[in-house]
């Protein structure tokens, strides 16, 4: 009897162990499941931070970087660029305000519907992201206005430079507008290296070591000295670059200017062997705006003859160079 009583007493203990152990593994899945629970609400949680990131197309970090390329490649080109602020519309030389007149333009001359979308995401065929506009010197309602825009997600720059009738925007023909804001759109380490300023320097190179800017100075000596030293005396003859593809005449043109109206440009371009001369002109009768380009050609060899060919010719030209300015500097 004794016996089977420790028997008994001995089976209670090891069922009493066998029933802990089963708690102790219970408790232990319990808290490996809500450890798996947390660590997958957590996962989610990052993969939908993740998610919320890349499909934001646009932000502050990106515009920031934008206004710094702009700020560098602006003066590159001659030119000072006046960004919208979210606020306040810019007010072109042609009379528009953007972004509120965005939906009085048309896109590549189609109805394609563009309009304000600061994040990139919109209704709008193109959804804008930021606006630059900068107006040229003098009287005319020349200018030239950036929107840097998403269509169908893709990033692209787009300008537009109208000075009559229903505004149109174009692609940019920029390289270096272009290929900035695409590396900044899609998160790239944007260049701000300047392809124009590489073309500079190749033109440099081609001619000689004579820069653009003592080309344009030998070019308004030929043209019409007495009208560029009357400008450069009075301080206000100015050096500009024209945007490649801008226009079909001119696009990729240096020139030089004094009061900004059409009349006024002398456009040149050197491809290291001859000078490509361009002026605006009307005949007997006609407006200014009925007029068209007349176009010369003369040897670079030709003009540093002329112009630059002795100690006392060059000291004369550099010394017109040094008083020209830069377009950016003209009042608007």
């Amino acid at each position: 009897m004794k016996l089977n009583r420790l028997s008994v007493l001995g089976v209670l203990a090891a069922g009493a162990i066998l029933l802990s152990g089963c708690g102790q593994s219970s408790a232990t899945n319990h808290s490996t499941q809500s450890s798996s629970a947390t660590s997958g609400q957590s996962t989610t949680k990052s993969a939908t931070s993740t998610n919320k990131k890349s499909s934001q197309l646009w932000n502050s970090t990106k515009d920031q970087e934008l206004t710094d390329f702009m700020n560098k490649w602006a003066p590159t080109m001659g030119q000072s660029y006046t960004k919208y602020d979210g606020k306040n519309d810019l007010t072109t030389k042609a009379g528009m305000k953007y972004p509120s007149d965005l939906s009085q333009t048309t896109v590549n001359g189609s109805n394609s519907s563009i309009g304000w979308a600061p994040t990139g995401k919109g209704s709008y065929d193109y959804n804008v992201v930021a606006l630059y506009n900068y107006d040229r010197p003098g009287n005319a309602a020349t200018h030239i206005t950036y929107a840097f825009a998403f269509h169908n997600n893709q990033p692209v720059a787009l300008v537009e430079q109208s000075t009559n009738g229903t505004p149109n925007w174009t692609q940019t023909q920029n390289a270096d507008v272009e290929s900035n804001f695409e590396k900044i759109a899609n998160g790239s380490d944007s260049s701000t290296t300047s392809s124009s300023s590489s073309k500079s320097s190749t033109k440099s190179t081609k001619s000689g070591t004579v820069s653009d800017q003592t080309i344009g100075i030998m070019v308004g000596l030929l043209k019409d000295p007495d009208w560029m030293k009357k400008w450069l005396s009075s301080g206000e003859m100015y050096y500009g670059t024209e945007e490649p593809g801008s226009d079909k005449d001119v696009g990729g043109y240096s020139y030089i200017t004094a009061n900004g109206d059409p009349e006024s440009y002398i456009f040149y371009t050197s491809d290291g062997t001859n000078v490509t001369i361009k002026q605006w002109t009307s005949d007997a009768g006609e407006s200014v705006a009925e007029g068209h380009y007349e176009t010369s050609t003369i040897s670079l060899k030709q003009l540093k003859t002329d112009y630059y060919n002795n100690s006392s010719k060059k000291s004369e030209v550099n010394g017109y160079v040094s008083e020209l300015r830069p377009i950016s500097e003209a009042n608007h």
